[in-house]
């Protein structure tokens, strides 16, 4: 059963601003791009604020263990490999924004249904 609760609701309400956060920060994340050693991903950080909290290089191997690291209890993070673009990035936080919108949409529709039975 999916989580229909509000606090879920609002969790997804939070991903749509924090998509719009790295997508302002498009330029940023790719210009970091040249800079990524082999064998590395670049990780681009959204703090519990809602601020962009800059990039880091993260070996592949340990991105599980680096990227919550990272992030922290109430962070975001995103992976990107070297050959991104400006509007690969825009267009993945525009679907990670859809996704959520829809995420929304689902929650409220049923919870709206739920109510009128």
């Amino acid at each position: 059963m999916p989580d229909l609760s509000p606090e879920a609701r609002a969790r997804a309400g939070r991903t749509i601003e924090v998509a719009g956060v790295f997508a302002e920060h498009a330029e940023v994340i790719v210009a970091a791009l040249p800079d990524v050693p082999e064998g590395h991903v670049l990780i681009a950080l959204v703090d519990h604020q809602h601020e962009f909290a800059g990039t880091h290089h993260v070996e592949k191997a340990t991105m599980v263990e680096r990227v919550p690291e990272l992030e922290g209890p109430d962070g975001w993070a995103m992976v990107f490999t070297p050959g991104a673009t400006v509007d690969d990035v825009r267009r993945r936080t525009a679907e990670m924004a859809d996704i959520a919108g829809k995420r929304i949409a689902a929650i409220d529709r049923i919870t709206a249904r739920r109510g009128d039975s």
